[in-house]
């Protein structure tokens, strides 16, 4: 869908202000914060810790954003935050392809979104949030209403960010949860270098993979994160896949998800496809993300970010019902 709609989000104000518009969208987030939360039935002991890793691990600007959501909405503010922790908790309803390929001087970043869901509201729902400082944007993600963190994100002329699931022994921690690290990389590193490293470093809650791409030639690589060990993939082409497993951890998970028995399928069609044809623009790449090896029943969003003008392609997928 292009010239798909952007909504502000202020920087400069309180956070408690910042997501003020969503009390025209109280429909929406009601049923976004409903289907996450459906997922966390049973799952009594996270409502009984949240207290206390919020106080810990959250910071109060966040803590702001999400009691005022929590204001408009039917659920507290424990909810609201439990609802926008769901990579950390349920990653394994995750899929995702994404790659990063240098054309024409410039690169290409794109990526399926695959997200397990019994009906299409994370599609019908899928928005882009710019957010600005002193009206100029520092910062975009692809989300949705009541979501505060990034699974995608651009910093115009500087690097964007997308986010795989996948899953190691690793134990989880009591750490930043990944969505929000997202955000805050986007938001205060001001160099590819400078996200990268801290992409790296910082602890974080669970494992996950992450793609960054720059501005410029061979700003490109491939994350490879438990919740404290790393590995840097660099392309040895001018590009660079992920979809769900490890190349460089050493990782001896036992078993694995329906989302993780594809993966090394759909991440030898992406590579193939962009090795024949190199793409040179948008439609290419979104081609590549459509194949039909590598799209899955469940992806929900498709995009393609260009990192020197900033600029977002989104496409709703159909109807992911599985």
């Amino acid at each position: 869908m292009k010239g798909e709609e952007e909504y502000i989000i202020n920087l400069d104000l309180p956070a408690e202000e910042r997501w003020s518009f969503l009390v025209g969208f109280q429909e929406e987030v009601n049923e976004l914060l409903e289907c996450y939360l459906n997922d966390f039935e049973g799952a009594k002991y996270l409502f009984d810790s949240i207290g206390e890793f919020k106080n810990e691990v959250i910071s109060q600007d966040y803590l702001k954003e999400i009691e005022f959501i929590a204001s408009i909405s039917n659920y507290s503010a424990n909810e609201v935050l439990i609802a926008n922790l769901y990579y950390d908790v349920l990653k394994f309803y995750f899929g995702c392809t994404a790659f990063a390929v240098e054309t024409n001087g410039k690169i290409l970043h794109a990526r399926n979104l695959d997200w397990w869901t019994d009906n299409n509201i994370l599609s019908t729902h899928s928005r882009i949030f710019d957010f600005q400082k002193n009206n100029k944007t520092i910062f975009k993600t692809v989300g949705w209403f009541g979501f505060i963190g990034a699974l995608s994100g651009i910093k115009p002329e500087h690097f964007s960010i997308t986010l795989n699931a996948v899953l190691s022994k690793d134990s989880p921690e009591i750490a930043t949860p990944v969505s929000f690290l997202l955000r805050d990389v986007l938001e205060q590193a001001d160099s590819y270098e400078t996200a990268k490293g801290k992409l790296e470093q910082t602890v974080i809650a669970s494992d996950c993979l992450l793609l960054i791409a720059g501005a410029c030639k061979n700003k490109m690589a491939v994350i490879e994160r438990t919740p404290k060990r790393h590995a840097t993939r660099l392309p040895n082409q001018n590009f660079i896949t992920v979809t769900n497993d490890y190349k460089l951890i050493e990782n001896n998970v036992a078993g694995e998800s329906e989302l993780q028995s594809t993966s090394c399928g759909r991440f030898e069609q992406a590579e193939e496809l962009i090795s024949q044809n190199n793409p040179s623009s948008n439609n290419e790449c979104l081609k590549i993300l459509s194949d039909e090896n590598v799209m899955m029943g469940i992806t929900v969003q498709q995009m393609v970010f260009d990192i020197t003008t900033g600029g977002i392609e989104l496409i709703k997928t159909g109807s992911n019902t599985v």
